[in-house]
């Protein structure tokens, strides 16, 4: 009889365990959801168990669906408009679970590399720049800004169906802290703009290349085998290990748009990706169910650094295919920061440049507050006139500086020698005038066409004008 008992008590005790609902990570309370969309609700239960779902907001309607005979469910929802009224979600199977503290806002993604994933509180001997400021504040925006960063895993062309952690946290100093700074700080310059909440979801892994980041599908689309194979071998990380393991698994959470800052490991990829990013962003936008490229992409440009040689044109190369990237990919703006940069450290302190910038793409083209130059020149034209070079750029705004007369730093100049010189350049009306007393006959000009030059040329509002040369002499000095 004892053993009876005791089988029958385990047996509930089974049954209790495989009934109780099971959610992703990137489902939980805390969390913010995509404000007037159908968002998807998934997560696992007894195989052929009804689950039922209601949400706060439509307080007499219920959802349901069945699991399948793997116990995975899906469903969907409606959201409403933005609110900062706490919201909860009740999901069961007769086992009830309710997630609460939710709030109705947008929502972002942040990929990338080391500088993306770079937190407020900085790396060793590497901080970044007025972070106690954005810190110590962060407490004021708990019940605007959420958080939630993807746990680094990885995972060879098999897509796993959840993260390997994380939670949802409120904005706090040690939340935000922890989180990347560009991913915070795009919320925190955007918030006061918007007043609504913003979610914040960070995927990212230092010196990891881009082909980690797409499916082996999209890679075979765009690259030949022996393309694919040469990538398996430079690096660590294989191409597909961190879409599969850090991209699908949040795939189904909807989302407004994506933040990107990688490149660097893919220095020498300059031929080929901008085709590269091209189709990941394609197939990340066919992940979240964005069939009209609704979903903007904002992508920073690559710090300037030595990358082991200050001289070398490695870095402004590269920048020239992030450029050609913008005519590929709809929807999209790049965030210039050739003055955001530093020589001896590939992760400059200055991140909410880049993080501001980004947010001032979001306020034009998400939030019709645009009227401000938020592009950053490039160039346009340019003639010759005696030993002087004229250039002309484009998205000037309401102009250039440093004006008055005052140096520009940043120009060389070349005769047919190819031989590059250190130029004096200044404004002169709707041009900039270079020239140097070593090139009497110039053919070619150059501006921030170094992996570092210092430099200080931009627009009125800070967007500091792109490298950019008029030659094609890759092997100039």
């Amino acid at each position: 009889m004892r053993r009876l008992v005791l089988m029958i008590a385990a047996a509930l005790i089974s049954f209790n365990a495989a009934a109780r609902i099971e959610l992703p990570h990137i489902l939980g309370s805390n969390m913010v959801l995509q404000r007037n969309s159908e968002v998807k609700l998934w997560g696992k239960a007894t195989p052929g168990a009804k689950v039922v779902v209601s949400v706060s907001w439509e307080k007499l309607r219920r959802t349901s669906t069945t699991a399948d005979d793997n116990g995975r469910w899906q469903l969907t929802v409606d959201t409403p408009a933005a609110t900062f009224e706490p919201q909860t979600i009740t999901i069961s199977d007769g086992e009830q679970i309710k997630l609460r503290n939710i709030l109705i806002g947008d929502v972002w993604i942040t990929s990338g590399q080391s500088n993306m994933e770079m937190p407020l509180k900085g790396w060793g001997g590497q901080p970044v720049e007025n972070a106690n400021e954005y810190v110590y504040s962060a407490a004021k925006y708990a019940d605007k800004i959420r958080l939630f960063t993807v746990q680094k895993a990885r995972s060879y062309n098999a897509d796993k169906e959840d993260c390997e952690g994380g939670e949802w946290q409120k904005a706090s100093p040690a939340s935000a802290a922890n989180m990347s700074a560009v991913g915070y700080l795009f919320a925190y310059n955007l918030i006061e703009s918007v007043n609504i909440p913003l979610g914040i979801i960070t995927t990212n892994w230092g010196g990891t290349r881009i082909e980690s980041w797409m499916p082996m599908s999209a890679l075979k689309d765009i690259l030949t085998d022996e393309q694919i194979e040469a990538k398996h071998n430079a690096h660590s990380i294989k191409p597909t290990e961190l879409y599969c393991a850090m991209i699908a698994p949040i795939r189904n959470f909807t989302a407004r748009g994506f933040l990107w800052y990688q490149g660097c490991s893919n220095l020498h990829d300059e031929d080929h990706y901008d085709v590269m990013m091209a189709r990941m962003v394609k197939q990340w936008r066919e992940d979240w169910g964005d069939k009209d490229n609704s979903m903007p992409f904002y992508y920073a440009m690559i710090a300037p650094h030595s990358y082991g040689n200050s001289r070398a044109i490695d870095y402004p190369q590269f920048v020239e295919c992030q450029l050609r990237a913008l005519e590929q990919i709809p929807n999209s703006a790049m965030a210039g920061n050739t003055d955001a940069a530093d020589e001896f450290c590939i992760h400059p302190a200055k991140k909410n440049e880049i993080a501001q910038r980004m947010a001032a793409f979001a306020l034009r083209d998400v939030y019709g507050q645009g009227g401000v130059d938020v592009i950053a020149p490039t160039y346009a034209s340019h003639r010759v006139d005696g030993s002087n070079i004229f250039v002309k750029f484009n998205d000037t705004g309401a102009g250039l500086c440093p004006g008055s007369g005052k140096p520009i730093a940043g120009f060389e100049i070349a005769g047919a020698d190819k031989v590059f010189h250190s130029a004096e350049a200044r404004l002169e009306g709707n041009e900039v005038k270079v020239w140097s007393n070593e090139v009497k006959e110039p053919v070619a000009v150059r501006y921030a066409f170094r992996n570092y030059i210092p430099c200080n040329f931009m627009n009125i509002m800070g967007q500091p004008v792109v490298p950019f040369r008029t030659d094609n002499w890759n092997d100039a000095m």
